[in-house]
């Protein structure tokens, strides 16, 4: 017995045509996460259907979530914009299962009902049947894939009409809402664990482009083929900068030791307002004798001196190392802070700039008036 699971979000679409086709399988799992188009009521009209609602917690996760709540070993994942060819489905229904494989189909791609066999659109086998209780899928966050090690993977053939019908987008629109969501996914997926340089996004948007519209023919589909090769250009530019981009955002604060009744708070003031990269907060570490005398220069300066949220912090006579330790075991959002115990250190504008810089560079600062506090927490 095979069990199939689909995973849907306003996917009224093709759905229908989805389950119709699956209507001899004895059960079909619905695993919805948000859906607020008619989904829920096509699909509550199939009796062999069983309906899930889950929250969105990554396409691997999620659909290993289906193959947990399916009744039967054998699972089946068809996509809601798919379509079984019914020789297909009859077919599986048919195969001798063997517990030491995954079985793996031919996709014909349709955009706007027209199909599609060039612009790496072609050639698509994808690996959908196996036992649940064997293997099961990666956690990835987007382009999940089925764990097939120490298994074989049988490829069946799309000859005799085997094979799924894929509707994945039908206008403009439906690509670059996928674009953005896709990229969103793999930046998450991908942070920490790969590093993309900027000179090699354009080189790689460039290559994108040629695989897609000259090696994989897709000067051949006229408009659809330039549209397809410019979004899975496009696809691979906005991920990667997308990457790029949060590898090299830092949430950081700066501190300041303020233990002088010396000190010109209207210039440091002025001097943080001015840096080229502006702090995620400022925090001033201010000695008890300093903060009586100047409290309400202090908050003033806070509320409306500064561009940026600023926060005074009471020291006593605990050691600024430690207290800003403490801040960071307390705020979990801020992923480090750079301590200056000169403010003068802050008089070139870009100074934050090149500390910043130093610190994704993995260097350390040379100046013993300034020291850098990670926050272990945000790892």
């Amino acid at each position: 017995m095979i069990s199939v699971v689909i995973l849907t979000k306003n996917s009224s679409a093709y759905l229908e045509r989805c389950l119709r086709v699956l209507h001899k399988f004895s059960e079909v799992i619905i695993v919805d996460n948000g859906s607020t188009d008619d989904t829920m009521e096509i699909a509550q009209q199939f009796p062999n259907v069983k309906i899930y609602e889950r929250e969105f917690c990554g396409f691997g996760p999620l659909k290993n979530i289906g193959a947990d709540l399916a009744t039967n070993d054998w699972v089946l994942f068809v996509d809601s914009d798919e379509v079984l060819h019914p020789d297909l489905a009859d077919f599986i229904l048919d195969i001798q299962l063997d517990n030491n494989k995954v079985y793996q189909f031919y996709r014909k791609n349709y955009y706007n009902n027209m199909l599609i066999d060039g612009c790496s659109w072609d050639n698509d086998y994808v690996t959908r049947l196996f036992n649940r209780k064997v293997t099961r899928f990666n956690d990835n966050q987007v382009h999940e894939s089925i764990i097939t090690k120490s298994l074989t993977v049988e490829q069946i053939k799309p000859d005799f009409n085997k094979f799924i019908y894929h509707f994945p987008y039908n206008n403009t629109s439906q690509l670059m809402a996928k674009l953005e969501h896709y990229a969103n996914l793999y930046a998450a997926n991908n942070y920490g664990k790969k590093s993309v340089r900027l000179w090699m996004i354009p080189l790689k948007a460039i290559a994108a482009f040629i695989k897609n519209y000259f090696i994989k023919k897709g000067f051949k589909y006229g408009y659809e083929g330039f549209l397809i090769s410019s979004y899975n250009t496009m696809g691979v530019l906005v991920k990667y900068l997308k990457l790029y981009e949060l590898s090299q955002k830092r949430n950081l604060a700066i501190a300041f030791t303020i233990d002088s009744l010396d000190i010109d708070l209207n210039q440091l003031v002025q001097s943080i307002n001015q840096q080229k990269l502006l702090p995620a907060q400022v925090i001033f570490l201010v000695t008890n004798h300093v903060l009586v005398q100047k409290q309400v220069q202090f908050q003033s300066l806070c509320q409306q001196g500064l561009v940026i949220p600023a926060q005074i912090i009471r020291m006593d006579s605990q050691d600024s190392q430690l207290v800003v330790s403490n801040y960071l075991i307390e705020h979990h959002s801020v992923e480090g802070v750079i301590l200056y115990n000169s403010f003068q250190l802050l008089e070139n504008e870009d100074a934050l700039y090149s500390a910043y810089s130093m610190l994704l560079r993995g260097k350390k600062f040379a100046a013993s008036d300034v020291k850098f506090f990670q926050n272990l927490s945000t790892n």
